[in-house]
C-alpha cells in the first residue's frame, strides 16, 4: 500500500490541518481505516490519536482518495468532531441508550 499526500491546508480557525491524500493498493484488498491512519500518521510524524479520517472513497480498481483532519489537541478534536466520529476513530463502543419496548 502506498500513500501520497496531495495537499495540506492549515485551518487556524479550527486548530487543525486538513489533508487530502491518494492511496494505491495494487494486488491487495482495500485497506482498513486503522492501517491507513497508521501510515498517514507515520508520514506526517504526528500522533495517531489526533488524526481523524473524514472520508475514504475507493474507486473501481486499486486507487482511492482520503480526506483527514489532524488536530493540535484531543480537546479540540472532541469539541469539533461529532461524537460518533471520535468514537469510531478511537475504538470506543457505543453506550446502550435503553431497552426497546415489546
Amino acid at each position: 500500500m502506498e500513500l501520497k499526500i496531495l495537499s495540506k491546508h492549515e485551518n487556524k480557525l479550527l486548530n487543525r490541518i486538513e489533508i487530502e491524500a491518494s492511496v494505491s493498493f495494487a494486488n491487495e484488498i482495500t485497506p482498513k481505516r486503522k492501517d491507513m491512519k497508521k501510515l498517514l500518521a507515520a508520514q506526517l510524524g504526528a500522533d495517531e490519536s489526533l488524526l481523524i479520517i473524514k472520508k475514504f472513497s475507493a474507486t473501481l480498481g486499486t486507487n482511492a482518495k482520503l480526506f483527514a483532519n489532524l488536530y493540535k489537541s484531543k480537546e479540540e478534536m472532541q469539541k469539533r468532531e461529532p461524537k460518533y466520529v471520535v468514537g469510531r476513530e478511537t475504538g470506543q463502543k457505543k453506550k446502550p441508550v435503553g431497552k426497546a419496548k415489546k
